[in-house]
């Protein structure tokens, strides 16, 4: 990162917790203060990335028991997860798609 965009987002950072320090993010519309000032300070390096193969591994292990309790809705059909931590599941004959976990 060169030291222009650094700058910018050190500016940023500051003006974002400002907004914060002012209570700005508490109000109704100001969720995204809150959103971006993690967004710049992970930019920056000041945050780690968040490590997410445990979540993952845990929504796969109750999908597992998810889809063999359930069937399909519109013909009874065997349903398979879409992908690796995806709480949907698509079936293998009609092809609906079903959320299964929330």
């Amino acid at each position: 990162m060169d030291k222009a965009a650094n700058a910018h987002l050190h500016r940023q950072l500051v003006k974002l917790g400002d907004m914060i320090g002012d209570g700005l993010h508490l109000e109704p519309d100001g969720k995204w203060i809150s959103k971006e000032y993690r967004q710049v300070a992970q930019a920056l390096g000041l945050l780690p990335k968040e490590d997410r193969s445990a979540r993952i591994e845990a929504i796969n292990k109750q999908m597992v028991k998810r889809v063999a309790d359930v069937k399909c809705g519109k013909c009874n059909g065997e349903l398979k997860q879409t992908r690796s931590g995806a709480k949907r599941a698509k079936c293998q004959s009609c092809g609906g798609l079903w959320q299964l976990l929330k």
